[in-house]
């Protein structure tokens, strides 16, 4: 399989939950630990469907352990659930899968505000030792954006290359950086880039939607190619995000399901390229198969390394 494919968080077809929460108001120790059970026992039976199911890449909910920045989780979930995170891990590594988080809207290491800075730093903090927990390499990721404009773009550009340049080394292992649909685009993302040497993600319908206009934005395949020039060895494979626009909704909205025309339109254009996908569809692991069946349907792709 030259290209991974995989799906976001939720399993549609299992109904496995591994995103449980509660009110913050009820997070007391035994409900906390009560969740992270669940939510480690259902990651542990999903990834064993994927696996089933030849789907090799996946992104774990940011809610797996909930309220995991907060001084109201004091559980070392690290420590007390390590049997489960070696279980886990095992599991991801013996079937080459793999897996990566994406951090929730919190996370803005441009602010203005010291204090944001510190908690944006502590929400990666908990991210990372997750993947860690597991005993993975560093070719797991996460993804996050880079925050907000606050008024001068250029200025919050230099914030976020002064203060990502300061993280430990242990960060910029597992730290990708996403292009995206408000503030951000592939150029932004470039110039960062330059700075920091933070690998980065492409979407294609966050660049659909904040773009410059120019003509060098239609250059799809040349901007991946810089896009993945970003990942050195240690970062293993670039992979992207794909998605279609939600009809009749606010421009960026996710599609209930993958399109498969433009899927393969897109796909056999850029097959050649070396890249994971993670489909950002409301039916999750659902378009995923949809795609396999289009891969054993369909003339076109007979040929390719697809499954």
């Amino acid at each position: 399989m030259k290209h991974r494919i995989g799906y976001a968080c939720i399993n549609l077809s299992t109904g496995i939950l591994v995103n449980k929460t509660c009110r913050l108001a009820n997070a007391t120790e035994e409900k906390l630990r009560e969740i992270i059970t669940s939510n480690l026992s259902g990651l542990k039976k999903v990834l064993e469907w994927n696996r089933d199911n030849n789907i090799k890449l996946f992104r774990i909910s940011s809610v797996t352990i909930p309220f995991a920045s907060h001084p109201v989780n004091k559980i070392k979930w690290w420590q007390d659930y390590k049997p489960e995170f070696d279980n886990i891990g095992s599991l991801i590594k013996e079937n080459d899968l793999r897996v990566y988080m994406h951090t929730n809207p919190v996370v803005y290491l441009n602010s203005l505000d010291p204090d944001v800075i510190k908690h944006s730093i502590e929400e990666l903090e908990w991210h990372i030792k997750f993947l860690d927990s597991l005993n993975l390499d560093f070719t797991h990721k996460i993804v996050f954006h880079v925050g907000g404009v606050y008024g001068n773009k250029v200025e919050a550009i230099k914030r976020f290359i002064k203060v990502y340049n300061e993280l430990p080394e242990n960060f910029k292992n597992r730290l990708t950086l996403e292009n995206d649909d408000r503030n951000y685009n592939v150029w932004d993302l470039l110039q960062i880039n330059e700075s920091t040497g933070i690998p980065l993600v492409f979407d294609n319908l966050h660049h659909q939607v904040l773009n410059t206009g120019k003509p060098e934005d239609n250059d799809i395949e040349a901007i991946m190619k810089r896009f993945f020039s970003t990942w050195d060895e240690k970062s293993s494979k670039p992979d992207i995000h794909y998605s279609t626009q939600k009809e009749n909704a606010r421009a960026g909205s996710h599609a209930e399901s993958i399109n498969l025309d433009e899927f393969a339109e897109f796909f056999l254009k850029y097959y050649h390229l070396d890249f994971d996908i993670i489909l950002e569809t409301k039916d999750k692991d659902l378009s995923v198969l949809a795609i396999y069946q289009m891969f054993k349907n369909d003339e076109r792709f007979k040929e390719l390394d697809v499954l």
